[in-house]
């Protein structure tokens, strides 16, 4: 397949800004500075280590994002940024508290309970689906038509299983869902070890009479943040979907906003995605109608490669539409020089970064620079420029920025949710 030179250019210079091209160190001098190096404590404040987790000295950068080495029980993991350095330690945070409800007795007690559960129930789900619903959950329908999908998918050998089946009529897998969605972590977690507690814990409200806020009661309060404001902005679209409900709702909601089918097929078929997060970056486009070239924001979330680059695109995304729906209003995204600008409708441009850290190396200051001349070569140059980031700016980049006349806010946070 053939890409542009613009396409290979954008990508080029997002993997620049993410610091996947890396070159021999800068030292100081009186025009670039060495990223920063600094001690876990100053950035986490407080929460450098905790029960399964230690965050290890130093915390280096890009110059852009900060590169973590994160100590866990399965081992030392490299995590780039800080965003999903908080979605890390949300799961293992969420994985510690389900461990810990192995000390209730009562919560024991499900467990076995679901474990007994005959084999024979899984095969009846195959052989008699509809009788097995019958006796299983109350009502018809919707849940009929996941049977009808799922039995079909079983038995073409493209997906599901009889296990899959079972989970669904008998409400675990939705369990499994909203006990995540309540615990502030991604049901579609790539956290093989979280995952599978989930499935445990959720597994018990199949066994009894627990519910998902009879097991949530177990763990202290206070352990969760934002979790209450997930459940609700989410539950109508992740708790109550399975995953291939959500996919489709997903497709069509990109569809609605306006993005190529070319992008939605990659975005969909990108493995570096949760399909959660598929499915809130369809949703932040679509709450964009008025903003043209969306597509080229899509075009970038579709090209990543890894798990660091997409949690950064889907960040940006969410940070994105936050601007333009609370600060300025947005009209069109630009490609200026093979980064994308937005354009505001005051006739500003915005620059819309969840960037961890901002130094003046001799790669920013390329980039900006070329990005001011990209800006003033443009027939309508933008009449400012607001460059908007989740960290902080150095004092000698933000010296050089302003001498752009660029406007530059800092620390700006990202919105309650799911994204961190």
């Amino acid at each position: 397949m053939m890409v542009s030179d613009m396409t290979l250019k954008r990508l080029a210079v997002c993997a620049l800004f993410t610091g996947l091209l890396t070159g021999p160190a800068l030292s100081l001098s009186d025009q670039y500075e060495t990223a920063p190096e600094v001690a876990p404590a100053q950035l986490l404040d407080g929460k450098e280590v905790g029960p399964g987790y230690a965050v290890l000295p130093p915390v280096r950068s890009t110059g852009f994002l900060h590169d973590y080495e994160l100590q866990a029980d399965q081992g030392i993991e490299q995590v780039r940024g800080d965003g999903l350095l908080k979605m890390r330690l949300s799961e293992i945070k969420a994985f510690v508290a389900l461990e810990s409800l192995k000390n209730d007795a009562s919560f024991l007690d499900g467990l076995k309970q679901s474990a007994q559960k005959p084999v024979e129930f899984v095969e009846s789900t195959i052989q008699d689906p509809v009788g097995t619903a019958k006796s299983t959950v109350s009502g018809v329908g919707r849940v009929f038509s996941r049977l009808g999908k799922g039995v079909e998918s079983a038995v073409t050998g493209q997906g599901g299983s009889a296990a899959d089946i079972a989970k669904s009529i008998t409400g675990q897998a939705q369990a499994r869902r909203e006990l995540a969605v309540q615990l502030g972590i991604d049901p579609y977690t790539f956290d093989k070890a979280l995952s599978a507690k989930l499935d445990e814990t959720a597994s018990v409200t199949s066994a009894g009479s627990w519910t998902v806020t009879a097991i949530t009661a177990l763990i202290p309060g206070g352990v969760f943040v934002n979790a209450t404001r997930a459940a609700e902005d989410f539950r109508n679209v992740i708790v109550d979907s399975t995953e291939s409900e959500l996919r489709e709702r997903t497709l069509d909601t990109f569809r609605k906003a306006g993005i190529s089918e070319r992008n939605i097929m990659n975005i969909d078929a990108n493995p570096h995605y949760t399909a959660s997060e598929k499915a809130i970056i369809a949703y932040q486009m679509a709450a964009m109608p008025s903003v043209q070239g969306l597509n080229l924001i899509a075009e970038d979330a579709a090209g990543v490669t890894n798990r660091g680059l997409a949690y950064f695109e889907l960040r940006r995304i969410v940070l994105l539409e936050t601007y333009h729906r609370k600060i300025s209003g947005l009209c069109q995204i630009k490609d200026v020089g093979g980064l994308l600008v937005a354009m505001r409708r005051d006739g500003m441009a915005a620059i819309v970064m969840p960037y961890d850290t901002v130094a003046w190396t001799e790669l920013a200051a390329k980039t900006f620079s070329d990005l001011q001349e990209g800006l003033n070569r443009l027939p309508f140059p933008p009449t400012g420029v607001d460059f908007l980031i989740t960290g902080t700016v150095t004092q000698m980049a933000a010296e050089r920025m302003t001498a752009f006349g660029w406007e530059i806010t800092g620390n700006y946070p990202m919105p309650e949710g799911p994204v961190h």
